[in-house]
């Protein structure tokens, strides 16, 4: 999740949310001017969330990344990642002191010789969350797939706060937490009850505190039972953003997301949204959609759009990283 196109999006149409029980009753509506425009106030959850669930005729190129696996087991990796290795190493979890320049580079990521330090722990701790993933994937409805291919992307399977904005294994920025709040009931209703008694918390705050899971005083310093808990909130989160994603198609259209894209199609605008923000979504599906078509808008002709975009470009290649050929489970949905 990019905090620069974040900042963009909410300094030039301002977004405002009542964190309270009765906002929520009202459906989490909490957008005020322009982005009521674009998002559609008067229409929140017009279109609730069939499209992100609705998994009947998946394209066979997109079953790689929508399967469900039957056993945790199917996901498990075993890849050298830079930043995840030079983490382990910088909180002495891995002692790579006989390596050159301590196995670390400039940069902070380990070099050739960190990353042989750190391979068995780091293939431990990029499948320590499988269980939870899978769990949750199958219990939300977000391909578990596509949350662990999100989880290396952001953040290379390291749960603990990264630089000023970044929180968690999905990186989620406090905009972004705001945002995931609004589109999501049952995140908010967590969220809220962990910040009980003070029910004037900062809940965006508070959701980017249960997304962190650094610990001075454990192994490695980091608390992968709290870890473990956030793939929760992780999915949640990406959840309300499908079904923002949903209402943003709506709005662009006004047909239900269901009549429009399929349920790959949904799911790659999700990761669009998440990284980029709404605007890249409404704009490359506004763009592209003709109302007397009969045929449902596809991926390549979006892509096409966004790719042409200087800034939605990096959205294209965001959801390229994520959704492309890494898995191979079969052909057969």
């Amino acid at each position: 999740m990019k905090i620069s196109t974040w900042i963009i999006f909410f300094c030039s149409f301002i977004i405002l949310s009542a964190w309270s029980g009765e906002k929520l009753q009202k459906g989490f509506t909490g957008f005020t001017g322009n982005v009521a425009a674009v998002l559609g106030q008067g229409n929140v959850f017009q279109n609730r969330t069939p499209i992100c669930l609705d998994r009947s005729n998946i394209p066979e190129e997109e079953y790689h990344w929508l399967y469900i696996p039957t056993a945790s087991s199917e996901l498990a990796t075993n890849e050298y990642y830079g930043f995840l290795s030079g983490q382990l190493i910088q909180t002495g979890a891995v002692d790579a002191s006989d390596c050159p320049l301590n196995g670390l580079g400039v940069n902070g990521y380990a070099n050739a010789c960190g990353l042989e330090k750190a391979r068995e722990k780091s293939a431990q701790l990029q499948n320590v969350y499988d269980d939870e993933i899978l769990l949750m994937g199958k219990g939300i409805g977000v391909p578990p797939v596509m949350i662990k291919q999100l989880i290396r992307q952001e953040s290379q399977f390291w749960p603990a706060q990264s630089g000023l904005y970044h929180y968690g294994l999905g990186h989620i920025t406090y905009l972004g937490a705001s945002n995931a709040l609004t589109w999501s009931r049952d995140l908010f209703e967590a969220t809220y009850a962990h910040s009980l008694p003070d029910a004037s918390a900062d809940l965006p705050s508070e959701l980017l505190f249960m997304m962190n899971a650094y610990c001075p005083t454990c192994v490695a310093k980091i608390n992968i039972p709290k870890a473990e808990q956030s793939i929760t909130y992780i999915s949640e989160a990406l959840m309300g953003y499908c079904r923002q994603t949903s209402q943003i198609v709506y709005n662009a259209t006004k047909k239900n997301a269901g009549d429009v894209v399929d349920y790959a199609t949904i799911w790659k605008l999700t990761l669009v949204n998440y990284n980029m923000g709404p605007l890249c979504v409404y704009d490359a599906v506004h763009t592209n959609y003709k109302i007397d078509d009969k045929d449902k808008l596809t991926w390549d002709v979006i892509a096409d759009n966004l790719r042409d975009d200087k800034t939605c470009s990096n959205g294209l290649r965001y959801v390229e990283n994520i959704t492309g050929k890494y898995y191979d489970f079969g052909d057969n949905p």
